[in-house]
Formats: C-alpha cells, sequence, structure tokens
C-alpha cells in the first residue's frame, strides 16, 4: 500500500473520538435521565427539521381499489405530504374491529420499496418477494394478522417514489444518493422527508382510523428502522417503537463501511449516538431486534448499544417497557417478539 504524509485518514479516525456527545455520561437519578432524553429529543426537533415538511391536514385519496384478504383488507391512497410532494400509502385494516385497535406505522428498508413488506406485485396481486432472502418478512402484514390496524407508506427514494429517470431501473436501485445530497443545501435530509412521512401516517391512523391513541406503534427494519427511531424521538405520540437491524453504533456500522447515503446526518454525533436516542425514548416502551449475523449492523457493536440503553432505562424506572431480541440470523426482521408486542 502507497503512503503519504497528506492521507486524511488518522484525522478520519480521529474524529470520532474527539466529536462524540455522551449525553448520559454522568446520569445519576431518573430525574437526570428523563431530563437529558428531553433534551436529546428537543435537539432532535431541529436537527431534523421535519416539521417543516407537515403540511398537518393529509387529505386522503383512494388510489386503486381495495383488495381483500381473509384477516384484513388493503387500501392504497394517496395524500399531500407538503406543497408539491404527493405520497403514497397503504392502510391495511383488519376484519371484526369492534370498538378500536393497535396501530402501526411500517417503514420499510431497501428493496422493492413498501410492497416487500405487503408481499404484492405492482398490480396488488398476493406476491412472493424474495429479494435478500425477504428479509423484512411482510412484517406489515404479519401486524394486520394479529388485529393491527397498519399504515405503511411508500418512503422517499423508494419504489413509486423515486426521481422519474430512476423508475424504469431495477427495483433495488433507490434514488437515495441523488436524493440524499441535493437535499443538503435546503438543511434537510433523506430522513428529514421519511421521518415526516411516518408523522403524518400516525396522524392519519389517529384520525382516520379506528386506532387507539395510547396504543399507536411504529416498525422499521434497516433504513426504516432509522426511521422509527427518529420519528419516536421527534413525536411522543408513538407510544410503541420496534427499531430492527439498526440499533449500534455509528463507529461500528456507518463510519466502518459503506452504506447507503441516506444514513448520514450532519451533526448527529454532537448530539449523541445512535443508542443515546434510543435511550431517550425512556420510559416509553421500545423493542430492539438485532440479529447475530448482520454484517451491516455488527452484533458486538450493537450488544454495546443495547447496555447504555438499559443502563438509561433502568435508572428512568423503566426496565419493565424495554425489550431486546437478539436472535439468531442475518440483517432481518425477528419478528418472534415483535409482533405481539405491537398488537397488544
Amino acid at each position: 500500500m502507497r503512503k503519504s504524509i497528506y492521507s486524511p485518514d488518522e484525522f478520519m479516525s480521529g474524529l470520532y473520538g474527539r466529536m462524540q456527545a455522551k449525553p448520559f455520561a454522568d446520569i445519576k437519578t431518573a430525574e437526570d435521565a428523563l431530563k437529558v432524553g428531553e433534551e436529546i429529543r428537543e435537539k432532535a426537533k431541529t436537527l431534523f427539521a421535519a416539521d417543516r415538511l407537515l403540511g398537518g391536514n393529509y387529505k386522503l385519496e383512494k388510489a386503486g381499489r381495495a383488495l381483500e384478504y381473509p384477516e384484513y383488507s388493503l387500501q392504497k391512497y394517496s395524500f399531500e405530504l407538503c406543497e408539491g410532494l404527493k405520497s403514497a400509502v397503504f392502510i391495511l385494516t383488519p376484519k371484526n374491529i369492534k370498538k378500536s385497535a393497535p396501530g402501526v406505522v411500517a417503514l420499510c428498508g431497501h428493496g422493492y420499496g413498501v410492497r416487500q413488506i405487503l408481499g404484492i406485485s405492482k398490480s396488488g396481486k398476493k406476491k412472493r418477494i424474495g429479494y435478500f432472502d425477504n428479509y423484512q418478512k411482510n412484517f406489515a402484514v404479519e401486524l394486520a394478522k394479529r388485529g393491527c390496524i397498519v399504515a405503511a407508506p411508500e418512503l422517499f427514494g423508494f419504489g413509486e417514489a423515486r426521481l422519474k429517470k430512476d423508475l424504469n431501473k431495477p427495483f433495488y436501485i433507490s434514488s437515495c444518493d441523488e436524493l440524499s445530497h441535493h437535499l443538503l443545501p435546503y438543511g434537510l435530509t433523506t430522513a428529514s422527508v421519511r421521518i415526516a412521512q411516518a408523522i403524518a401516517c400516525g396522524e392519519i391512523l389517529l384520525k382516520e382510523t379506528a386506532t387507539d391513541p395510547e396504543n399507536l406503534g411504529v416498525m422499521g427494519i434497516s433504513g426504516g428502522g432509522l426511521t422509527a427511531l427518529y420519528a419516536s424521538v421527534i413525536n411522543e405520540k408513538f407510544k410503541k417503537t420496534v427499531i430492527s437491524g439498526y440499533v449500534n453504533t455509528f463507529e461500528s456500522s456507518i463510519l466502518s463501511m459503506w452504506h447507503c447515503p441516506d444514513n448520514y446526518i450532519p451533526g448527529i454525533l454532537e448530539i449523541g449516538e445512535i443508542y443515546d436516542f434510543a435511550a431517550s425514548l425512556a420510559p416509553r416502551k421500545l423493542l430492539i431486534e438485532s440479529g447475530t449475523k448482520d454484517k451491516l449492523f455488527p452484533i458486538e457493536a450493537s450488544r454495546k448499544a443495547h447496555r447504555e440503553i438499559k443502563k438509561v432505562y433502568s435508572l428512568a424506572d423503566a426496565a419493565d417497557k424495554l425489550q431486546i431480541d437478539v436472535f439468531e440470523g442475518k440483517h432481518s426482521v425477528s419478528g418472534r417478539k415483535s409482533f405481539d408486542f405491537l398488537a397488544k
């Protein structure tokens, strides 16, 4: 390997130690834990600026006929997230709802877009999707089968929500790269838009369906896990959060290997690590899924993150509100605990 005294390797590797904030380092009481959590949540609102994208009046328009399945119905809608930006959302309504039901915003990761967690083709027909061994496990459908009303948006840059020039490319080609770069001059990120979508879908569930306001949850895998975490940090209407395939450390994941540009948030380490944001959710209910063979978010760093989150939840007298599912598997949804966690 060639060498140069001007190579920035040492500078880059030293940045983490110099710049990473440790907001929970000196907490000693439950009051301290809750106060620091509140400070993190307030800073996150400024960091993501998602409120700039929220219109607040999400008029749903049907976008196709309803599809009926034995356990649930599926209807696609369009709504205007903000000026100039329409969003698609699929609402899955279980059969035989009495008065109210748990509601969940389901957030997909990279792949076919939202269709991958619905198990349908472009035409709406049932389809077995095998991309990455179907790592997302059709989790929107699984939740609907368990009695949850589910809102599954087509996240910004995926599937139908790609740039026009990308729509004819293979399904796995997202528009994340260009969108992520072009939003930066406006003080926004891809995460900002997706977080706004998640919050808007939560509002839609509360206003347009029989969702119990005290049982509104959000679940995401991979990039959807990123969105679920920070949407919950910003919006306390989410009472339950499931983060799959994301809780780790920035140092060992997105700063140690190639990741999609949608993972990079300017200034985030000056607020805290991934586990600090997750810990700031205390005392709300949180479930984390981590696979032992996840190469994108290595398990040892995930275990470190779990320990840090447990410390804060315990100190905040909320240890019973935290569940961690470490399962034997790759980068994927587990579901063995999370589906029932959200459906209760």
